[in-house]
């Protein structure tokens, strides 16, 4: 049984029976679903084998352009050293033709000569030692760069809705960094959306083990627990999160909502106070507010945060509940 539902039958032990209104104007609890990519196809996961079979595939262009810079260098030296030895047999060709043709043409022959053994000198050819071999070698890149570029590529395969490549690279991403904080969430989304909701949810305890202080795992990490009743694990899972940082608006909602499924309804109306302190348009947020504070006997306040709800968009169902609670908080201030 959903946690809405469940909040729904403790709302309604003095309201009557749950019915598609109330369930509807609970949302503003906070307990949504996470948001999911939408795909045009739902196919099954590929095995690791499809995986390394990329991997092959992406590094045969960079052998082959390895190869064949090794073999364009390594044909620097031969034709170096034949360009190093033209001046000496310059030189020698020069003096033999001096000597046959000095009467003739001394003059010419002794401006020639030097100028042709200067020629090669003007453009000298700068010989590859190892050592200069070696620091052009392509640098190599850490895992963390290495899966920053895999992380690159799934971003692209998704966005062109190649959802399986996607999560191939997503998960080879993690393979060379697990620490990667936006592929593991990514793909415990694209796992929720397959209705894996138990691979998920491991996917996301491994890094929250790593590092526990990660909102982006452990906010949906905590709706998971939340939807299978897990509520104190769910709430401490936040507060780990949040003990060495401010929590965002959806945080806080979200913490809000655990809170008052746990009883602790005063809590609950607090955090949301907070949250709508940063974003003041959210109707359900305000709902929820109402909720939790005419569950703490806190009638008057709970009426103003129905009537916050009520001036801002909400869906016909919510609406009608907002106005139905209204109504009844006003009849009891006037009989009172």
């Amino acid at each position: 049984m959903s946690l809405i539902n469940q909040i729904l039958r403790d709302l309604d032990k003095r309201r009557g029976p749950v019915n598609g209104t109330h369930i509807a104007a609970l949302q503003g609890l906070g307990l949504v679903n996470i948001n999911r990519p939408k795909w045009y196809d739902h196919l099954s996961f590929t095995s690791w084998g499809v995986a390394g079979l990329l991997a092959i595939v992406a590094g045969y262009p960079a052998s082959i352009w390895w190869n064949s810079r090794t073999v364009s260098e390594s044909a620097i030296t031969p034709k170096a050293s034949a360009e190093a030895t033209e001046p000496e047999q310059n030189a020698q060709r020069d003096t033999a033709s001096t000597q046959h043709n000095f009467n003739a043409a001394p003059l010419a022959t002794i401006t020639k000569s030097p100028k042709s053994m200067e020629k090669p000198l003007d453009k000298p050819v700068a010989l590859q030692t190892p050592a200069e071999t070696v620091s052009k070698q392509v640098s190599i890149l850490t895992p963390q760069q290495k899966a920053g570029r895999l992380f690159a590529r799934a971003q692209q395969a998704l966005s062109r809705y190649q959802r399986q490549e996607g999560e191939n690279l997503l998960r080879q991403t993690l393979d060379e960094y697990s620490r990667h904080v936006s592929a593991r969430s990514q793909l415990a989304a694209l796992q929720i959306n397959m209705q894996q909701e138990d691979k998920a949810e491991r996917l996301l305890a491994e890094g929250l083990v790593t590092d526990p202080h990660q909102l982006a795992l452990a906010r949906p990490y905590a709706q998971l627990l939340s939807a299978r009743g897990e509520l104190v694990p769910a709430l401490e899972a936040l507060d780990r999160a949040i003990a060495q940082r401010q929590a965002d608006a959806e945080t806080l909602a979200l913490r809000a909502a655990i809170l008052y499924r746990i009883g602790r309804h005063a809590e609950s109306a607090s955090d949301y106070q907070q949250a709508l302190q940063v974003q003041p348009n959210q109707a359900l947020w305000w709902t929820g507010l109402a909720v939790a504070l005419e569950q703490s006997h806190r009638s008057t306040q709970a009426l103003e945060a129905y009537q916050h709800a009520a001036k801002l968009p909400l869906g016909k169902p919510v609406d009608d509940y907002v106005k139905q609670r209204i109504q009844v908080l006003r009849d009891a201030e006037f009989h009172h």
